[in-house]
């Protein structure tokens, strides 16, 4: 743990200093703040609470932005300065290096999606929000978060190259989002067997997001198909890191 934690504070030390990251959250939080206020103006007396707060569903829809644009440096910018094979001497698994990093970086992304909770301090001031409901929608786009994270770091640990590790990772996490559409346009398809159309829509995020958790209701196999996705991005970029420091 002593390892992670220092490749954790590395990492998120760098992320606070960095003016990129600070133009992401600027950016989120301008545009989050003006489309909740047009909204609650829109909703005004017209409309529940419930209907009004739906910031977490953005986020997880921008996250094919968002998330390449905050992993997209933290392995390949390694690799292409060379730092990469150093930090691999030093007394450190390529596992725990790995953690670390992710752990930074979602930090960082659940620093921004509990800074868009003011939003839900507003609607208590002007309304009664289904608190239930809230807790799930803001629980599902953490770990949605986390999952799209994993992802997109994979592409980080293939290529030096920042800006083809961000535009993969981007269409990685779109492909993902649109699954559940892929899933339907399938099912439509004559002499297709429907259990394919259901596999596809089970991979997808939307299915484990979009009608249960953005609704409040936190199922178990939600929470453990995150969690799986997770687990299964970091074990494949942690596999990637050890090749490429067998070949160096």
């Amino acid at each position: 743990m002593r390892q992670i934690f220092a490749v954790f504070k590395r990492e998120l030390g760098l992320y606070f200093r960095s003016p990129v990251a600070y133009a992401i959250a600027f950016a989120l939080l301008l545009f989050f703040g003006l489309l909740f206020t047009n909204s609650l103006n829109q909703a005004n007396q017209q409309a529940p609470a419930d209907q009004v707060n739906y910031i977490p569903s953005v986020l997880t829809f921008l996250l094919f932005l968002v998330a390449p644009l905050l992993t997209m440096r933290l392995l390949s910018e390694e690799a292409r300065e060379g730092t990469l094979e150093v930090l691999m001497t030093m007394p450190i698994t390529e596992a725990q290096f790995i953690i670390g990093k992710f752990l930074a970086v979602w930090a960082y992304y659940t620093v921004i999606l509990l800074l868009t909770g003011i939003y839900y301090i507003v609607l208590t001031m002007v309304g009664i929000p289904d608190t239930g409901r809230a807790f799930g929608m803001y629980f599902g786009a953490w770990l949605y978060g986390g999952a799209a994270l994993a992802v997109t770091l994979i592409w980080s640990a293939v290529t030096e190259d920042q800006v083809v590790a961000a535009f993969l990772g981007a269409a990685s996490v779109l492909v993902l989002y649109l699954a559940e559409v892929a899933a339907g346009a399938i099912g439509n398809l004559p002499n297709v067997n429907p259990g394919l159309g259901t596999f596809i829509r089970e991979l997808g995020f939307q299915s484990h997001y979009d009608a249960t958790m953005l609704n409040g209701v936190i199922r178990a196999e939600d929470v453990l198909y995150f969690v799986f996705m997770i687990v299964a991005a970091l074990f494949i970029t942690t596999r990637i890191v050890e090749v490429r420091r067998w070949r160096s």
